[in-house]
């Protein structure tokens, strides 16, 4: 089996570093392609699944903006199983506050290097508390796409899915502070989990992966 994994927004295959899988899986990584100032989540989900060898079982497990993506995905390929962590499956399931700013084109005046300062809201946001895991984003962070990061989050906010593929299967963290639980239920919850909880609830979520992948 497969396993196509897609990272967040501004992220890459470091946040999936602390899984731990079966030897009877092959675990792929889909790196961020660059985007075109006109694609939108769809478009771009297409150009992302290019790279998925749908002759062969596969599963795609997306994080955050890569669980959207996923759920694009999993009505163009039909994977065997579509998990997303830590993320929405549809326009209608973002936060209140994410679409009205979509609305009125509030998301055009974060500056490119936002997402660089700050770090005390960023570590409450993700719910990071250790050292270690503070870094791992600090390192994340300052090799990030700004060019492609501002794309994304115009993306997101003029998604175009408004209703959630019936196939995708949830897993999602109780104290999710960037994507709340609202307006979705999902099917597996962490309790205390927050929107870094692939790392530092990787033993967790490894267990659950394991479950959902071969049931």
């Amino acid at each position: 089996m497969n396993l196509y994994f897609i990272s967040g927004l501004g992220a890459d295959k470091r946040v999936f570093q602390y899984l731990q899988f079966s030897p009877s899986v092959n675990v792929v990584h889909l790196d961020w392609l660059p985007a075109s100032a006109n694609d939108s989540l769809f478009s771009y989900a297409q150009k992302m699944a290019e790279r998925i060898d749908a002759t062969k079982p596969f599963c795609v497990i997306g994080l955050s903006l890569g669980g959207m993506i996923a759920a694009e995905i999993s009505e163009l390929l039909h994977p065997h199983k579509t998990i997303l962590i830590s993320s929405v499956a549809s326009y209608n399931e973002l936060p209140l506050l994410y679409r009205a700013g979509g609305k009125l084109g509030l998301h055009q005046l974060i500056p490119s290097g936002a997402a660089g300062r700050f770090d005390f809201i960023l570590h409450y946001q993700f719910g990071i508390k250790s050292a270690g895991d503070k870094l791992l984003l600090r390192q994340i962070i300052n090799d990030s796409d700004r060019k492609f990061s501002k794309w994304a989050v115009n993306a997101v906010v003029h998604w175009q899915r408004k209703q959630a593929p019936p196939s995708v299967i949830r897993i999602h963290g109780t104290r999710d502070r960037v994507l709340p639980i609202t307006g979705f239920r999902p099917d597996y919850i962490v309790e205390g989990g927050g929107h870094f909880m692939i790392v530092n609830k990787a033993k967790e979520i490894s267990t659950l992966l394991h479950q959902i992948i071969t049931s």
